[in-house]
């Protein structure tokens, strides 16, 4: 159990570093872990709903709300009506979104690529071997509740 509480906590330390640094490097003030994240489904989740988003990330659809008026007014979400109910909107990432990830991206990854050239060989390959068990974890944990 001790070994699954170090690589908790030493993920949760590296993720933020990588939202802090990444924008901060790019220019950018960092987001809200809420607004980060919402972001991110959007990017691969155009025209979601606030209630779609809020069921996918498991967060209540009145936070969500919020964190759209938020992204909104920073000109990085925009909604359009859902030409099938009127009643409710459809979110998309605005182009300025795409531009500030695509900067945001490039600014993390060369800060993970400077610190990485200063870890043994032998240790970035273990880290990157670790990837796609990394990446089954994540799937794992979205739906385990579900």
């Amino acid at each position: 159990m001790e070994k699954v509480h170090e690589a908790a906590k030493a993920l949760l330390e590296l993720a933020w570093w990588v939202q802090r640094k990444g924008p901060i490097r790019a220019g950018f003030e960092p987001l809200p872990a809420t607004e980060r994240v919402i972001l991110g489904y959007l990017e691969g989740n155009e025209r979601s709903s606030v209630t779609e988003v809020g069921a996918a990330l498991d967060i209540k659809p009145s936070n969500v709300s919020a964190a759209v008026r938020e992204l909104s007014a920073r000109g990085l979400v925009e909604r359009v009506a859902d030409p099938d109910d009127k009643r409710k909107s459809l979110l998309s990432l605005t182009d300025e979104a795409r531009r500030n990830k695509s900067s945001i991206d490039a600014a993390v990854t060369g800060s993970l690529e400077e610190v990485l050239e200063q870890l043994s060989p032998e240790h970035r390959e273990s880290l990157f071997a670790s990837l796609d068990a990394l990446g089954d974890v994540v799937l794992r944990l979205r739906t385990a509740d579900r």
